[in-house]
């Protein structure tokens, strides 16, 4: 792996090859490929697990009794709290399906949808007759062909350029 600071967790292992150019790159691929990896002790094993990768990730968000009494005297506190309330509040319903859309999120962003359907499943006594596709789910998907975006955006603004630019600035970045 590239020496870099997010690896430095992967370096106490001794099967891990860091590299900083190529060449070293090449040497250290020409040798894995010619040597058997060295077995784990427990220890190193255990760091694996989601319960070790848990514990980090609570340690390094832990901040002591002293941070947090500096940053509500600071005033950062009531920001972070605002940012939280507002990334929770974009992401709930239609709306936060609509973004997840827009970002390019693909079949998860319909969880509006989703919920709906399996309300309506569980409140509607269905008949053999409803499951028309096969699916078990009812309908056709032809049901939903040409439909708006959860009814907010039109097919034609959702493959505009602006959307597809916009998705992508999300996905590879702003150059």
């Amino acid at each position: 792996i590239p020496v870099h600071p997010s690896n430095t967790f992967f370096l106490q292992f001794p099967n891990c090859l860091a590299y900083n150019n190529k060449m070293e790159f090449v040497a250290n691929l020409w040798w894995a490929l010619s040597h058997d990896p060295a077995p784990l002790t427990d220890e190193l094993r255990h760091a694996f697990t989601w319960e070790a990768a848990t514990l980090r990730l609570m340690q390094a968000a832990a901040i002591t009794k002293q941070e947090a009494l500096e940053r509500e005297q600071s005033g950062k506190f009531r920001l972070d709290s605002r940012i939280a309330w507002f990334h929770n509040e974009l992401g709930k319903g239609v709306k936060g399906d609509v973004i997840r859309k827009v970002f390019g999120a693909g079949p998860v962003s319909d969880q509006v949808k989703y919920l709906k359907h399996q309300q309506r499943l569980k409140t509607q006594q269905r008949s053999p007759t409803d499951d028309r596709d096969g699916t078990g789910l009812g309908g056709t998907d032809t049901d939903l062909e040409g439909e708006d975006v959860e009814g907010l955006l039109s097919r034609k603004f959702w493959d505009s350029t602006f959307v597809r630019a916009i998705r992508e600035a999300a996905v590879y970045g702003i150059p």
